[in-house]
């Protein structure tokens, strides 16, 4: 893992298809990842451990709010409609 979670919006980290994106308030996921089992899978699950143990630290470091409300998105997590 290179990035530094929340530090930035450019970083992007990949593991397998997943892929890990940066923005001061959020990272996002998307892809998947195959754990197989084996030592290539053995990798891959200690990167994806190492990411999400990087973000838990971020947060838990953090003076954080009940819940942090983003610009463009419900509480459903839809985004609006920009042509609305």
């Amino acid at each position: 893992m290179t990035m530094k979670p929340f530090a930035d919006d450019s970083a992007v980290d990949t593991i397998g298809d997943l892929s890990a994106e940066n923005a001061p308030d959020a990272v996002m996921l998307s892809g998947s990842v195959e754990i197989t089992r084996d030592k290539a899978g053995l990798k891959r699950a200690r990167s994806l451990k190492a990411l999400v143990d990087a973000i838990c630290g971020e947060l838990e470091a953090a003076d954080l709010p009940d819940r942090l409300e983003r610009a463009g998105k419900s509480e459903t997590g839809e985004v609006a409609n920009p042509f609305a």
